[in-house]
């Protein structure tokens, strides 16, 4: 059964936040297939979605970097106003600490300005090459 809209937390982002996002997938072009998935799942948003999740401080960025994003070796961090300034939406969904970033319009523009948003990008040291 196709789900009209994804589930949306009540709590907001919290104010310190920072949003990690893995940039490999920004590489290799999965971050299309992802939005567009995103899209065919919840056609009732009537926007395009990417997967992040948000981090307090360092500690839950390694954690992050462990647990959830241990498959990809390089991982990005914006600060939430830098996403919102190029015009994304981060909305909590599904289960903390998750967010998407929603956009609408030119996929391959909102990944561009992803790619190029001023971040800090590093080396996940949990990645393991399979």
């Amino acid at each position: 059964m196709v789900e009209r809209v994804p589930r949306i937390r009540r709590a907001p982002l919290p104010a310190d936040a920072v949003i990690v996002v893995r940039a490999d997938d920004l590489i290799e072009g999965s971050s299309r297939l992802q939005a567009e998935e995103f899209r065919r799942r919840y056609p009732g948003w009537d926007r395009w979605g990417l997967s992040g999740f948000f981090a307090r401080n360092e500690t839950d960025v390694e954690d992050l970097a462990a647990d959830r994003l241990e498959r990809f070796p390089v991982l990005r961090l914006y600060r939430p106003s830098v996403l919102e300034e190029v015009g994304f939406q981060i909305v909590p969904t599904f289960r903390t600490p998750h967010v998407t970033l929603a956009f609408g319009g030119d996929l391959d523009l909102w990944i561009d300005k992803l790619r190029t948003a001023e971040h800090v990008e590093r080396t996940n040291p949990y990645h393991e090459s399979d």
